[in-house]
């Protein structure tokens, strides 16, 4: 019997953003299954933590148990991180989950590695010596994203522009999201995100 539901699911792989792909399903009062990248309440069930930026392999090996493990014990460290660096622990909170869905091991197509998706010469700069270790990478991250806010006068948006594209492309954009649509893409996910934390 051909199952409807993975069509579904297939579709909606293809069609959601290609920066943070969350979906739930939820069953109506009839029986009818939707999905949505939206969470509008508990009735809607975490189905994929599918990241498109990440290598087959990050994304074969990662199931729905272990992102939620591995948030609920990555999350006392993104706090602690946060309140060393300054900066507001939702924020972080929302750009590990967007950047690796809380996978230490998660590796990008570009190289870039672990919770913050460092990059080797970023990492080196923020003194990061192993950027699969959660707390190395975690503070990698939040001294990142805390440097940019100082430089971008505290602006989230260009701050994680900044974080995803480099401070030189905000800059040559006139101090603006540049016009690179993965980028554009990344800020909303991870502000949307924050701004469901909060």
């Amino acid at each position: 019997m051909f199952n409807t539901k993975l069509l579904c699911l297939g579709i909606l792989l293809g069609w959601l953003s290609p920066t943070h792909a969350d979906i739930y399903t939820y069953k109506d009062s009839v029986g009818q299954f939707y999905f949505t990248d939206q969470k509008m309440d508990e009735s809607y069930h975490l189905i994929s933590v599918f990241r498109p930026h990440l290598s087959q392999k990050s994304n074969e090996n990662y199931s729905i148990d272990t992102y939620k493990r591995n948030k609920r014990a990555f999350l006392p460290l993104i706090k602690e991180a946060a309140k060393q660096y300054h900066i507001d622990p939702n924020l972080l909170h929302a750009l590990v989950d967007t950047e690796s869905a809380f996978n230490p091991d998660a590796v990008s197509k570009a190289g870039a590695v672990g919770l913050t998706q460092l990059m080797p010469q970023t990492a080196k700069a923020l003194r990061v010596q192993n950027r699969k270790d959660p707390v190395q990478n975690i503070h990698g991250g939040a001294r990142l994203i805390s440097k940019l806010l100082a430089k971008f006068n505290g602006d989230k948006r260009l701050a994680l522009a900044a974080y995803n594209a480099g401070e030189e492309a905000v800059r040559k954009a006139g101090n603006q999201v540049p016009n690179y649509p993965e980028t554009q893409r990344y800020v909303a996910k991870v502000l949307n995100k924050y701004q469901s934390l909060r």
